[in-house]
């Protein structure tokens, strides 16, 4: 008896030892590799890192392009994870965040999303390992620092300077991206001179010209010098400006932001990770 209960002790011991825990942190991706490489190379300052109680570290794209959810999770399989915190990599709560991803792998049952994802032709997750779905960078402030370090390397004069701060949002979470929106045009007054701050949710396509030029007329009335950022992990203002023909040749009074969070703010982003990914931990 005494023969046999050692060896279950040692058994449970050699499951505890060989448990494994992922981090995986999911982007939405595109189909645009000059998109998604500034988001995949943070697989690489991940793996520079040490986190406590995290075995196996890897990047995941949600849709447009490789390597996809299905395809890291099998990945996490072969290096014998049994846990995996899957961390999204999004502005605010939204659809992607709190329906999309946790449907895919398997923690949210949802019919009328699964259709959809069906539809898209989006590979669902088959594992037997744990998932745990952490937060957006909504909860941190992030997003108000770096907007606010765009709009100081865009900056000459703060006092002849308005701001107009854009972000394109889930209509169904509104609310967060109002509160977001309002977070971050505070912290800019509160950390320039610059008094003069308007926001709005706009689309990204063909309408983005319509949507912004109301906006550009309206600062312009108030200050002599425009600066225009986007709350987006790596879309450009400038790109969609040049693109829709909002950007002028020669007006040097709209200056649009050339980067989004990434890849300037790689390291503040690293270091979000790391932060809560190592709360989870100590949560666990």
């Amino acid at each position: 008896m005494k023969k046999l209960s050692l060896l279950l002790a040692m058994a449970v011991c050699t499951l505890h030892v060989s448990a494994k825990t992922a981090l995986v942190v999911i982007a939405h991706g595109s189909p645009s590799q000059q998109w998604n490489k500034p988001v995949l190379d943070l697989e690489r300052k991940l793996n520079e890192i040490s986190i406590k109680g995290i075995d196996y570290k890897r990047v995941a794209l949600m849709e447009f392009s490789q390597p996809n959810i299905p395809s890291v999770v099998r990945d996490c399989e072969k290096e014998g994870v049994d846990t995996i915190f899957a961390l999204p990599l999004f502005m605010a709560p939204s659809s992607h965040s709190e329906d999309d991803i946790p449907n895919l792998l398997g923690v949210k049952y949802d019919p009328d999303v699964r259709e959809d994802l069906k539809n898209e032709e989006a590979e669902f997750v088959k594992s037997n390992i744990k998932f745990v779905v952490g937060p957006t960078l909504y909860g941190s402030n992030l997003i108000e620092k770096t907007m606010c370090e765009r709009i100081k390397e865009m900056s000459v004069n703060a006092a002849e300077e308005g701001v107009v701060i854009l972000a394109h949002g889930d209509p169904e979470r509104i609310g967060y991206w109002r509160i977001l929106l309002d977070r971050t045009g505070e912290y800019i007054k509160q950390s320039t001179k610059i008094n003069y701050i308007d926001t709005e949710l706009i689309a990204m396509g063909q309408n983005f010209a319509a949507d912004v030029t109301p906006l550009l007329d309206k600062a312009k009335k108030n200050k002599k010098r425009v600066l225009v950022q986007g709350i987006y992990l790596m879309s450009s203002v400038a790109d969609m400006a040049k693109r829709t023909g909002l950007m002028k040749a020669g007006d040097k009074n709209v200056v649009f932001g050339n980067f989004g969070i990434l890849p300037k703010s790689e390291n503040e982003v690293v270091n979000w990770i790391v932060e809560t990914t190592e709360k989870w931990q100590g949560e666990k």
